[in-house]
């Protein structure tokens, strides 16, 4: 069960990995929308969702859906009244539930239900019937919606996302982070018989209506993050692969690219096989194989979408000018492939309980990029690789405000990166570290998890209070500066611009050799020759460093 009461603004940048768009962005207003999202009143706690069936006609000439979804859930709590969410801007037509039609209210996106009372322990299953115009992404995926395009033969190209803007845009649902279906999902779409569709899981079923339109049926068993549910419509062709995983077994990949794609796509996609056996052998299992693993073309950039992983880069390793993400990679891999399929571990299956927390998918993502680009090309490569990330905000904290459904995206990548790197050289124990990060995904695969939790789980690591610096790195915006001039035979140092408790220790080099320096507010000395030559070893921590006389 993944239900959790531990956030977001319109801009969505969770999957995607282009971040010159979101640094020209700051906070937006929070809404009554986001508050009624965010928080998890009686309506929302008082049941955990088991299992969606979504059955959607998708009208493509007329952009339009008409559908509804089939809630099984399970009562926490004894209740009469339950939230659910749907966009305003779709028109509600009715709740069944028992055979009787129940009476709802709406405000905002929040849907209230009156419901006979339902007991604890309970499980119970109701409909949502329900059709509308959904929004239209007007720059995916950072905006949500659907995506209604024509390919590059002029045929009928359709996708949607939704991570900060919310699933209820396209369909019902209890939209928030934390609640999970156990049971996984059954999606079920009727769409132009000329077009194929492409959904989350394995296809269990498709047919043709005689009437211009087919039937796809889809369904993933695994618990799914509701934003990841999703479905891409074109003239996909399928594209075969294997991948032998280090426990000896194999396994198929299943992937869709538009049908004029499909060479190229067969030198590229094959990649997956090396970024699913770099996550196996690092951060353990991927967890989702009963549902399969695909990549799936779409125009926008890319997104996690679980098990079925969407792709929109320019099929090369080094990428363009548009795709700076994928430049940076020395040309060993696609960048965004490696990006995306890193959210199956981060963000899939480890999962924040709250979008305030949404560093642990983005910044996780982007350090093991970092340890991927050091285990093919080595340390020095990954310091430069991180060294081209530092590009950030420094304007809030990278964990935000829970219960708003604010997602804390902006400096979550990279000073999310940034602040794991300095952990990692504060903790000065590479083997540790890897078990640091390798336990942490194992033991919380399939399970909601905020910054506390990961806190917890590195000082019973380390055996080491490090409060001061998640207090510093992840509750505070300022980034620590390092104040140090040297005068004669001495060094002096002291950090600023921190919290009044922050002692991290910092490596530096004096005529070559490394030393490890314990700053704190006060200035501290250390007697050198007089002509040395000092190096603050800022490759390693995410600090300013200053020269100050004192």
């Amino acid at each position: 069960m993944k239900f959790f009461i531990p956030l977001f603004f319109s801009i969505f940048l969770g999957g995607c990995s282009n971040l010159d768009y979101f640094l020209t962005t700051g906070p937006v207003k929070l809404t009554e929308r986001n508050r009624l999202l965010g928080e998890l009143p009686a309506e929302r706690t008082s049941y955990d969702v088991l299992h969606y069936d979504i059955n959607i006609d998708i009208d493509v000439d007329n952009k339009y859906l008409k559908g509804y979804v089939d809630f099984t859930a399970i009562a926490i709590s004894d209740f009469k009244k339950l939230q659910v969410d749907l966009a305003k801007s779709m028109q509600l037509n009715s709740v069944a539930y028992d055979g009787k039609t129940l009476s709802t209210n709406r405000k905002e996106d929040a849907v209230y239900i009156d419901f006979p009372n339902i007991s604890a322990g309970e499980e119970f299953t109701f409909r949502v019937n329900y059709e509308g115009k959904p929004q239209s992404s007007k720059n995916p995926p950072w905006d949500g919606g659907f995506v209604w395009e024509k390919d590059e033969a002029g045929r009928d190209y359709v996708s949607v996302v939704c991570e900060g803007d919310g699933c209820g845009l396209w369909w019902p649902l209890k939209d928030h982070i934390s609640d999970e279906p156990d049971r996984g999902a059954r999606m079920t779409f009727t769409v132009p018989k000329d077009l194929m569709c492409v959904s989350n899981g394995r296809l269990v079923d498709s047919f043709d209506n005689d009437n211009g339109t087919s039937t796809y049926i889809w369904q993933v068993t695994n618990p799914i993050n509701n934003y990841n549910i999703s479905v891409q419509l074109g003239n996909y062709v399928s594209l075969i692969d294997t991948v032998h995983r280090s426990n000896g077994t194999i396994e198929q990949l299943n992937h869709y690219v538009l049908d004029y794609h499909k060479e190229v796509a067969s030198t590229v996609f094959p990649q997956a096989r090396k970024v699913i056996r770099f996550f196996e052998k690092n951060f353990g299992d991927y967890q989702f194989w009963e549902d399969g693993f695909k990549l799936v073309e779409v125009s926008y950039l890319g997104m996690e979408h679980q098990s079925a992983v969407t792709y929109g880069n320019v099929w090369s390793n080094w990428g363009g000018d548009h795709r700076s993400w994928t430049k940076d990679y020395y040309g060993i891999i696609d960048g965004l492939l490696f990006h995306e399929t890193a959210h199956e571990w981060w963000g899939n299956s480890v999962t924040a309980s709250d979008p305030a927390h949404v560093w642990i998918h983005e910044g996780m993502a982007v350090y093991s990029e970092a340890m991927f680009i050091e285990q093919e090309l080595g340390y020095n490569v990954m310091i430069d690789f991180m060294q081209r990330k530092r590009r950030m905000q420094n304007i809030s904290p990278i964990v935000g405000p829970e219960n708003h459904n604010y997602w804390a995206f902006g400096d979550s990548y990279n000073k999310g990166a940034w602040a794991l790197h300095t952990l990692r050289h504060v903790v000065d124990n590479d083997q540790l570290w890897w078990e640091i990060i390798r336990t942490f995904a194992v033991e919380n695969a399939k399970s909601n998890v905020d910054t506390k939790d990961f806190i917890s789980h590195v000082e019973n690591k380390t055996k080491i209070n490090l409060d001061y610096f998640f207090e510093q790195y992840f509750f505070d915006k300022r980034v620590p500066v390092l104040e140090y001039f040297q005068e004669g035979s001495e060094l002096h140092y002291r950090w600023a611009n921190t919290l009044i408790d922050f002692v991290m220790p910092i490596n530096v080099e004096i005529n070559g050799l490394e030393k490890r320096l314990y700053p704190n507010a006060e200035k501290q000395s250390l007697a050198i020759d007089k002509y040395s030559v000092v190096h603050v070893k800022d490759w390693q921590f995410l600090i300013d460093k200053k020269r100050v006389q004192m």
